[in-house]
């Protein structure tokens, strides 16, 4: 019995830190949230898009190239049939040229299996070239509205510093207790928000080199804060 009432009141505790955190992160986004081309649609193709130029690239230099790219081949099935040389001239502010040849692969798939639609279910999108469980969840939760967890850099350094959360393994965002983690703490309502938010924060206050400390909204539930950032921190 008295286990049973410790698990009671360790669930209510999380319950209420998760609802404060995700009270605090939808409420530094909406003012402070960057504007995105990306972010003002919820056409699953101009998503998909997006989580592919964006991997591994500043986001500055990603919105005019997916502006040109979005003009150049509004669909699938105009991508399918572009040639991955014109495709590299578009993305190469970008670097990386594998990226035009997995963009026309995913295309050309998308096209076949799919009839030009990108999937919804999350086994279909991890068929596609490229799409792991971060841009499968992400196309998940930004096109679709289904409130999954997203798990990138940004991510993964908030849960570190605030939650004390660490993976021992060489890529942290493949750890399936880490996403677990996260999709306890995404609201039912407001998933997009509140990813954004996330993403945002982790770019704009809780950086890799000198988090903005004495602006941090999280700072009265922060490990790291309490061990070091407090040094920070304006009275």
């Amino acid at each position: 019995m008295i286990k049973m009432k410790n698990d009671v009141r360790d669930s209510a505790v999380k319950n209420k830190i998760s609802k404060k955190f995700q009270i605090f992160i939808l409420s530094w986004y909406r003012i402070n949230g960057r504007c995105l081309p990306w972010r003002n649609t919820d056409e699953p193709y101009k998503i998909l898009v997006a989580e592919f130029l964006l991997q591994k690239t500043d986001v500055e230099k990603v919105k005019p190239v997916y502006r040109r790219f979005i003009y150049r081949w509004p669909s699938t099935q105009s991508l399918s049939k572009a040639r991955i040389s014109s495709i590299f001239k578009v993305i190469q502010p970008l670097g990386l040229k594998y990226k035009a040849n997995r963009l026309k692969s995913t295309a050309k798939i998308i096209v076949e299996r799919f009839g030009g639609k990108i999937p919804k279910a999350d086994d279909k999108l991890l068929e596609l070239p490229g799409v792991g469980r971060y841009i499968a969840s992400a196309v998940e939760c930004f096109a679709f509205n289904i409130p999954k967890a997203i798990l990138d850099t940004n991510v993964l350094r908030i849960f570190n510093r605030v939650f004390g959360i660490k993976s021992k393994r060489n890529r942290p965002r493949d750890d399936p207790r880490l996403w677990s983690f996260a999709q306890t703490l995404v609201p039912e309502n407001n998933a997009k928000e509140y990813n954004w938010g996330l993403i945002d924060y982790g770019a704009l206050v809780c950086k890799s080199k000198e988090p903005l400390c004495n602006k941090c909204i999280l700072y009265n539930m922060c490990i790291f804060f309490q061990k070091i950032g407090s040094k920070t921190k304006s009275i």
